[in-house]
């Protein structure tokens, strides 16, 4: 009879804070010993991924902010804008963007993310150039709400990549560059704006503001370009020319430890019963010991309540012989390596039964609209709209000149925005370092969410001097440039998503749905949200979205909190099954358990 194993040892202690600066600066330091290959890898994918998704988020955010410099700087007159018609525009490309969510991340289950981004990418830089030849406000709002569909792929799309290819101490540093890529995008803006305006205004019969869509279409097909070449797709998926067989296998195996140190078992994927293998290891990538496809090593006792979908064993190959296990072609797509639809009743009733789900889209929400002050260019309207500007021509002043210049409207805001780099970079550093402690950024947002509108109402109201004084325009422009910092909120909270669910053992599928379904939900709030709380006609002072902003902070902080107890609970739940898991094992003598043991107990009896 096999002899019980020993009862599993005290928890290893958790890195250092030395061990995981070394490991921030050095990839492929992660785990306990250094591996080249690794650190190899992760140059590669940060190279190829990085550089394409950055590229795609930069001219994305410029595209988006070229309709607010092209605002101030002419197409107001020119199209006769009147009323609240910008934020109608706004609307109809929000409309289209939360339409094209949940659509545009299932279909990188079913298309290759290599042609699928690059094509939208065309498809939006063609509607860029179009907006060009605009002759009414209608015209554009018809080519924004296209427009808002094509590019619903980015944002959300390259985060289920990322949290595709890293781990969680590597991905938040990731996400946190890619979102700046995005507001380097909105802070470049308005330099090139200012830039086209003064040397291209009246180039051959076309206003300043027109030449800023065209050019900013044509700067994007390179791109495009780029991605259909080299972009390397998922782990599971890629035919990237430039990783080899060993960085693959590698690429795969990293993100399954990942979920099986935190669950005891494979991730939640219902893989289909293919010829698909891993490419053969390397000698100097020794593969884990595989359990037999019958084995019920992975099945959690009768006791516990499982809640994954059902876990069909792998198929992959253990064998080491690359002569006997020929490696077959890659899978083109996610969806030919597994069996759940999800559109099917069994996803459906996990995604909506799983607290992740209603939580993180919630949680998104809410931090969505603290993002309201730079999203919506509340201070390039408070510029445009600033209290010392003459209210209306007069017989003395039949020309009355505003405070700013159009070069000042387009080139002040653009401190949002850095703030916004530096906040998010910071924040991806800290809690890379500690990515179970994501959830303070939340609480960050809601302070700052407070101190800034609760300043500027203070301003309104005289307690800084004269409204249109320089004192009060310092105030109010330092607390625009402060509320920047709450866009490190985008990073952070995508990749507390990312690294949950993965935890968790979510499937890839699952994972991209609530990604879109956060933005989704967001944006399907912004819609109206901008209209009913910031509206251009409300400028400069904004007083009914000053208490709304105060209003969301505080439940940001509140749901922080929440969210972070749930997490916390699924931790001590996963922990539990764990150890059932392992007592079933040791007692009912399981198949993987009894197995090694029976062989060294059969090993001992021939020594004797």
């Amino acid at each position: 009879m096999a002899k019980p194993p020993p009862p599993p040892g005290p928890p290893a202690p958790a890195p250092g804070f030395t061990t995981r600066l070394r490991s921030y600066f050095r990839p492929g330091t992660t785990t306990a010993s250094s591996n080249p290959i690794e650190r190899r890898l992760l140059l590669k994918i940060d190279f190829f991924i990085l550089t394409f998704c950055c590229l795609s988020y930069f001219l994305n955010y410029l595209d988006r902010t070229a309709l607010s410099n092209a605002y101030v700087s002419g197409m107001k007159e020119s199209l006769s804008f009147h009323g609240n018609q910008l934020n109608q525009i706004n609307t109809c490309f929000t409309v289209g963007y939360v339409i094209g969510q949940i659509p545009s991340n299932l279909s990188l289950h079913y298309i290759a993310p290599r042609i699928f981004f690059p094509g939208m990418m065309v498809l939006w830089a063609g509607l860029t150039m179009v907006t060009a030849a605009a002759r009414h406000p209608g015209d554009i709002m018809a080519i924004r709400f296209f427009q808002g569909i094509a590019e619903s792929t980015t944002f959300v799309g390259t985060h289920y990549i990322l949290g595709s290819w890293y781990t969680e101490q590597e991905l938040g540093k990731r996400s946190g560059v890619f979102t700046a890529s995005g507001l380097a995008g909105t802070m470049i803006g308005g330099f090139v704006q200012s830039g086209i305006h003064g040397s291209m205004d009246g180039l051959r019969g076309l206003s300043g503001w027109r030449w800023l869509f065209i050019i900013d279409g044509i700067i994007t097909l390179p791109v495009a370009i780029y991605g259909f070449l080299l972009f390397p797709d998922t782990p599971k998926t890629t035919r990237a020319p430039y990783l080899s067989v060993e960085e693959k296998e590698l690429a795969i195996r990293r993100m399954e430890k990942q979920v099986e140190a935190e669950v005891g078992r494979p991730s939640g994927d219902t893989l289909v019963e293919s010829d698909f293998t891993s490419p053969a290891p390397s000698a100097s990538v020794p593969r884990a010991e595989a359990s037999d496809s019958n084995s019920k090593a992975d099945t959690q006792p009768p006791s516990s309540t499982n809640h994954h979908l059902t876990t069909h064993p792998s198929t992959t190959s253990t064998s080491t012989s690359p002569s006997n296990h020929p490696t077959p072609a890659t899978p083109k797509t996610e969806s030919s390596l597994t069996k759940t639809h999800p559109f099917s009743l069994p996803f459906l009733r996990s995604l909506f039964s799983s607290y992740h789900c209603p939580s993180f889209i919630f949680l998104w929400i809410l931090a969505g609209e603290t993002e309201s002050f730079s999203s919506n260019a509340l201070l390039s309207l408070y510029l445009k709209s600033h209290p010392s500007n003459p209210s209306s021509p007069s017989p003395s002043n039949p020309h009355p000149t505003p405070r700013y210049t159009i070069s000042q409207l387009n080139n002040y805001p653009t401190g949002v925005p850095a703030v916004g780099i530096l906040s998010t970079l910071f924040f991806a550093f800290v809690t890379d370092l500690y990515p179970r402690h994501r959830s303070i950024v939340g609480y960050f947002i809601g302070v700052i969410g407070i101190l800034t509108p609760a300043l500027i109402l203070a301003a309104e109201k005289g307690h800084f001097g004269d409204p249109a004084g320089s004192k009060a325009t310092g105030v109010v422009m330092a607390m625009y440039y402060l509320a920047g910092s709450v866009y490190a909120c985008q990073a952070t909270f995508f990749a507390w998503a990312n690294d949950t669910m993965t935890r968790d053992g979510k499937e890839a599928v699952f994972r991209g749905v609530v990604l879109a379904g956060m933005n989704m939900g967001n944006n399907a709030v912004n819609a109206w949200w901008s209209i009913l709380f910031y509206g251009a006609s409300m400028a400069p002072w904004f007083e009914r979205g000053m208490w709304a902003m105060i209003a969301t902070s505080i439940a940001l902080a509140i749901w922080t909190a929440f969210l972070s107890f749930m997490e916390r609970k699924s931790r001590r739940r996963r922990e539990g099954e764990v150890k059932e898991r392992e007592e079933a094992r040791r007692i009912q003598g399981g198949d993987a358990a009894a197995e090694p043991l029976a062989r060294e107990e059969k090993e001992e009896r021939v020594n004797v």
